[in-house]
């Protein structure tokens, strides 16, 4: 986090291996020898880390995207990134 609170952009973690498959992300970790396909929604928060988008623009896009709240989308967004760290794909 940044001094002001909010979360830079993620950096993924080295040597994954991605591919977009009928809307969805899938995401291979070599090292770890797992497969995990991303929702759509999923799919779009990983292109805009791919992008190097920080918190707060990935949040920006889900609220005009998916008409939610500004709260909906922030609490959507760091539990998908923690869920992203947990798996190691995010260091």
């Amino acid at each position: 986090m940044t001094a002001d609170g909010e979360m830079a952009a993620p950096q993924l973690a080295p040597g994954l291996i991605w591919r977009l498959v009928d809307d969805n992300i899938v995401v291979v970790s070599p090292e770890a020898g797992d497969v995990h396909v991303f929702s759509q929604t999923g799919s779009e928060i990983w292109r805009l880390l791919i992008e190097q988008n920080d918190v707060s623009t990935i949040e920006s896009y889900l609220v005009q995207k998916y008409i939610v709240s500004a709260a909906q989308a922030h609490e959507d967004v760091v539990a998908f990134i923690q869920e992203l760290r947990t798996l190691g794909l995010l260091q």
